[in-house]
C-alpha cells in the first residue's frame, strides 16, 4: 500500500525506499560525527595529542596537517637542503679551532694610489667564492655604503686606511666569541689593524678577550651601563666606567699566540673631573709617564702612545682619585678593527642610558664606520608586546644614529632559543616574533639586517645545533658554544663579503667606489 506525504499526496515506492536509506545512513553518520568531534576536542585538551590537531596557529586552513602534507614535503625538502648548506659551512668553520692570526702585513699592490681619492677597480678575491648561507638584508640597497666605502680603501691597501666597527650585544657575544670570530676572518681578508678596545677590568665572568694578554690587580670598582648607575650617563665606549682612589692597576698587550702579537698604538680612554688624580702609564720597561686627570667639569679625554709596530706592553696605574674607561690597541693599517662590547645581562634599551653628548664624543673619537647590535636574548623574558619592543629598538637606533650620523648600522638578530618538549627541542615562539620586530626596526631606521636564526637553519635550529657533533649550542639552548661562535662568525663574514662585492660591482659600474 502506497504511503502519503503530509499534504496527502501519494508517495511512490522508490521514494519510500530512498527516504529509508537516508534515515538509515543518518543513523550511522550521527554517532560517527560525535566521535569525530570528541576526537578533535581531545586533541586540543590533551597536550600529548597536539600533533593530531586539525588546525594550529600558522596553518593556512583547517586540516592542513592532513591534505597539506604533499606541500609540507616540499617545505621539508627545502629545509633539509638548507640544513645541508649550513652543515657545509659549519664543517669549513670548525675544520680548525680558528683561522690563524694575520701576523704579516699584506704588501701594498702596485696599483694603490695613496694621493688620490680614486680607487682601482675591484679584483676578485678567493673569499668571494665562498657561498653565504644567509645574506645581509639591504632594504634600500645602500644601507652599508659608507662602511663599504671605508672598507674599499682598506681593501685597496691605501696606507693608513683603517675601517672600524663597534659591536654591542648581550651575552650572545660574551667571551668575545662571535665578534672575535668575525674579527679574525675580516682581518685575514682585509688586514689586521689591531684588537681594538678593552675594558680596564672584567665587569663580569663572561668578559674575556683571548687575543689580549691582560692582567689587573682587582683594585678597580666599576659601574656597568646595564645597571644605569651613573646619573651623568658617562659609561665610556665599552659600557663600563672604572674608578679608584689609588692603587688599581691593569696591563695590556697583544697575545703572542692568539693574535698577531703586535701593536703600534695604545690609547687610554679616561675621564677628567674635579679633584681628579693622576694616571701612571708605563710602556714596556721605559720610564713611566704621568697624566693629570683634573678638570673643572667632567669631560672625556684620551692619551695616545705611538710605538714601532711590534710586541709591547702597557701598564696603567691609578694614583689618587681617577675615573677611566679602557684602552685601545691598534696597528697602523691598512686593516680593520672590530671592537667587542659585551653587555652581559643587558636589555636592548640599556643603550639609551648613554648621555647623548658623551656617546657622540666617544663614537666620533673612535671614528666608527659601522655599529653592530646583537641583542634580544634577555628581552625574550620580558613581558613586552613586540610592537612596543620594535618601537624601543627604533629609539635605540635613533640614539646611535644621531650620535654619529656618518656611521652605518647593522642589526644582527638574536640566536635561536630552544625549549625542551619531552625528548624534542623546539624553538621558543617568541624568537620569530622578535626577529620580525628587529627587522622592522632596522628597515624603518635605515639599517641593514642579518637574520641570525635563518643563518642557523631557521625553526628548530637550537635543537639541531645542540645535537650537532661537535655541539654548537650550549645546554641552556640559548647560547652558542665556542664552535658555534666560529660557525656564526663565518656566516656573518661571508654575508658581509657578499654584500661588499655587490657594492664594489655597483660602484665600479657607476665610475668608482664611493660614488
Amino acid at each position: 500500500m502506497a504511503s502519503t506525504r503530509s499534504d496527502d499526496t501519494p508517495t511512490a515506492p522508490d521514494e519510500v525506499e530512498s527516504e529509508c536509506v537516508r534515515i538509515a545512513t543518518l543513523g550511522h553518520v550521527g554517532p560517527a560525527l560525535v566521535v569525530v568531534v570528541v576526537c578533535i576536542a581531545l586533541s586540543f585538551l590533551v597536550p600529548a595529542l597536539a600533533y593530531t590537531r586539525p588546525w594550529k596557529p600558522g596553518d593556512p586552513v583547517p586540516f592542513w596537517n592532513v591534505f597539506g602534507r604533499p606541500f609540507e614535503a616540499d617545505i621539508e625538502a627545502e629545509r633539509d637542503e638548507r640544513v645541508a648548506e649550513i652543515e657545509s659551512l659549519a664543517a669549513d668553520a670548525i675544520a680548525v679551532d680558528e683561522p690563524p692570526p694575520a701576523v704579516k702585513r699584506r704588501p701594498l699592490p702596485v696599483h694603490a694610489i695613496p694621493d688620490s681619492d680614486a680607487l682601482p677597480r675591484y679584483v676578485p678575491h678567493p673569499e668571494d667564492a665562498k657561498p653565504p648561507v644567509q645574506s645581509i638584508e639591504l632594504f634600500a640597497g645602500t644601507e652599508l655604503d659608507r662602511f663599504f666605502a671605508a672598507l674599499a680603501a682598506t681593501d685597496a691597501r691605501v696606507p693608513g686606511s683603517i675601517t672600524r666597527v663597534v659591536h654591542w650585544g648581550d651575552s650572545a657575544i660574551g667571551m668575545d666569541g662571535i665578534p672575535g670570530a668575525i674579527r679574525r676572518r675580516m682581518q685575514n681578508r682585509f688586514g689586521d689593524a689591531g684588537h681594538g678596545f678593552h675594558l680596564m677590568a672584567p665587569p663580569n665572568s663572561s668578559y674575556l678577550h683571548r687575543e689580549v694578554k691582560f692582567r689587573h690587580n682587582g683594585g678597580w670598582t666599576h659601574c656597568f651601563v646595564i645597571m644605569r648607575c651613573r646619573k651623568d650617563g658617562h659609561y665610556g665606549l665599552g659600557g663600563a666606567t672604572f674608578s679608584s682612589t689609588g692603587g688599581a692597576e691593569s696591563s695590556f698587550a697583544p697575545h703572542p699566540e692568539r693574535s698577531a702579537g703586535r701593536v703600534a698604538r695604545f690609547e687610554v680612554w679616561y675621564a677628567a673631573q674635579p679633584h681628579g688624580g693622576r694616571l701612571r702609564l708605563r710602556l714596556d720597561r721605559e720610564e713611566p709617564v704621568t697624566i693629570d686627570t683634573h678638570a673643572d667639569a667632567l669631560e672625556d679625554r684620551w692619551h695616545a702612545i705611538d710605538v714601532e709596530d711590534g710586541p709591547h706592553k702597557l701598564e696603567v696605574r691609578a694614583n689618587g682619585r681617577v675615573r677611566i674607561y679602557g684602552v685601545t690597541m691598534e696597528r697602523d693599517g691598512p686593516g680593520i678593527v672590530w671592537d667587542s662590547f659585551e653587555l652581559v645581562g643587558s636589555f636592548t634599551n640599556r643603550l639609551l642610558a648613554y648621555d647623548a653628548g658623551h656617546l657622540r664624543a666617544q663614537l666620533d673619537h673612535r671614528q666608527a664606520d659601522l655599529v653592530v647590535l646583537t641583542f634580544g636574548g634577555n628581552d625574550m623574558i620580558r613581558k613586552i608586546d613586540m610592537s612596543e619592543y620594535a618601537h624601543e629598538y627604533r629609539e635605540v637606533l635613533r640614539h646611535l644614529r644621531k650620535a654619529r650620523p656618518a656611521m652605518d648600522c647593522l642589526v644582527m638578530a638574536p640566536l635561536d632559543h630552544g625549549v625542551r618538549k619531552g625528548v624534542r627541542i623546539e624553538s621558543l615562539p617568541v624568537v620569530a616574533k622578535m626577529v620580525a620586530a628587529q627587522r622592522d626596526a632596522a628597515r624603518s631606521e635605515g639599517c641593514a639586517f642579518f637574520d641570525t636564526v635563518a643563518a642557523m637553519g631557521g625553526e628548530g635550529a637550537a635543537g639541531r645545533w645542540f645535537h650537532h657533533e661537535p655541539r654548537l649550542m650550549g645546554g641552556d639552548l640559548g647560547h652558542a658554544t665556542g664552535k658555534g661562535h666560529q660557525v656564526i662568525g663565518e656566516a656573518v663574514h661571508r654575508a658581509l663579503v657578499e654584500a661588499y662585492v655587490g657594492y664594489r660591482e655597483r660602484t665600479d659600474a657607476a665610475g668608482g667606489a664611493g660614488e
